[in-house]
């Protein structure tokens, strides 16, 4: 094991320079942090052990981890870990690519840079016309997704927000459609919804995706390919889209009471290339007895709707309009691959938006992450196959 301690130097907005040390280790090529400068950063306890399991707290914040597991509890929310926790010579380490693309950005949104005032939603309803997507004996989840988008498009502009529907009836939209209609917009969210089907009867519960960041593992797959190492137009989005999936996930858990199946990294389509921060949501299993039944009501349908608007709510509180808020982290990877020019909007006829009449934490940097295998180019990216768990169709 190679241990040393980084002094790393950050430069913020007007100049100044922020410098703060990290006990990094390298484990396997690949940076990681010591759980104790995890702690002392975030100015959280560490609990005695029990076992393999961790819990970093406070009065009010909490990191739950367990060493051999990609699974982490951050208040509760369970996220799934773009690389395992490691416990080495007694320590427990956790990658530096995870402290910076998830637990910052989660613990203190408030320091994402540059996210801009929020004005507009985008909602795509999944499949539509011929793709049905997922079908059971309970419905078509092309129906249910757009049942969702109309309850949730009344409640927002209820809110005073411009809301697009990349579809507003039974009619198929082509992905590529999809995210040329996120592409109009500067000062949004798109936000995709969708419902899951397993060949496992007993796959239950929700789960939401945010684009996965460059060099790290689409899914459910164990080490990185050369396709994960192309940089998106969706990655320059990355600390905003997994805030906006943990706060929409987190109302869902709330209003929903379904099994936290977690938030997810994936390459999809309409994700990967929006230029606007952007989520993709399951809302359960549609050939799961109980998620099935639950999601045939107006009730459960209204419940995940209103999730949706309490998590653009909070979304605009905690991130958007902080112009001014200097940013607790900047990673700086290798040069990435030019993205490509934003294509022009849809042809296709789309309905007219309706436009109704924390305290502050010390700035320190965090950790730098990984670029030990990022020089190699992807010479054909494409999205990662689907979990062993699920019949997805590419969203």
């Amino acid at each position: 094991m190679v241990r040393v301690i980084f002094c790393f130097c950050l430069l913020l907005g007007m100049g100044v320079a922020v410098y703060a040390d990290w006990e990094v280790v390298l484990h396997e090529k690949r940076r990681h942090v010591t759980l104790e400068s995890l702690a002392d950063f975030y100015a959280l306890k560490i609990e005695p052990p029990n076992g393999k399991k961790v819990i970093l707290s406070d009065r009010y914040r909490s990191i739950r981890l367990e060493a051999g597991s990609r699974e982490v509890f951050i208040n509760n929310v369970k996220f799934i870990l773009c690389f395992p926790v490691v416990s080495k010579n007694g320590r427990t380490l956790i990658s530096a690519m995870d402290v910076t693309k998830i637990i910052e950005p989660v613990m203190r949104p408030g320091k994402i840079k540059d996210a801009g005032p929020l004005k507009t939603i985008v909602l795509d309803a999944g499949h539509g016309g011929h793709d049905s997507g997922a079908t059971s004996i309970y419905g078509k989840e092309k129906d249910f997704t757009l049942d969702v988008v109309l309850r949730a498009r009344k409640l927002l502009q209820e809110k005073g927000f411009i809301v697009y529907l990349t579809r507003s009836r039974d009619v198929f939209i082509s992905l590529e459609a999809r995210v040329r209609m996120a592409n109009r917009f500067r000062n949004g969210l798109f936000i995709s919804v969708h419902f899951n089907k397993s060949n496992n009867p007993g796959a239950s519960g929700i789960e939401t995706y945010a684009l996965a960041p460059r060099g790290v593992p689409s899914m459910d797959e164990a080490s990185v390919r050369v396709s994960d190492l192309r940089q998106h137009p969706g990655n320059a989005r990355d600390p905003e889209n997994i805030t906006l999936a943990t706060l929409i996930h987190s109302a869902m858990l709330k209003n929903l009471r379904l099994y936290d199946r977690g938030i997810k990294r994936a390459r999809f389509v309409v994700i990967r290339d929006i230029t606007i921060p952007g989520v993709l949501l399951e809302g359960g299993f549609v050939n799961h007895p109980l998620d099935g039944r639950t999601m045939t009501t107006p009730a459960y349908r209204q419940r995940m709707a209103q999730s949706i608007v309490e998590g653009v709510l909070n979304y605009q509180r905690l991130v958007a309009g902080q112009r001014d808020a200097k940013p607790s982290l900047v990673v700086t990877p290798p040069l990435p691959s030019p993205s490509p020019t934003p294509t022009p909007a849809p042809t296709e006829s789309s309905p007219t938006p309706s436009t109704p009449s924390s305290s502050p934490t010390p700035v320190r940097a965090a950790p730098e992450t990984d670029s030990s295998s990022d020089q190699k180019s992807d010479a054909s990216p494409q999205a990662s196959p689907p979990p062993q768990d699920a019949q997805k169709k590419e969203k």
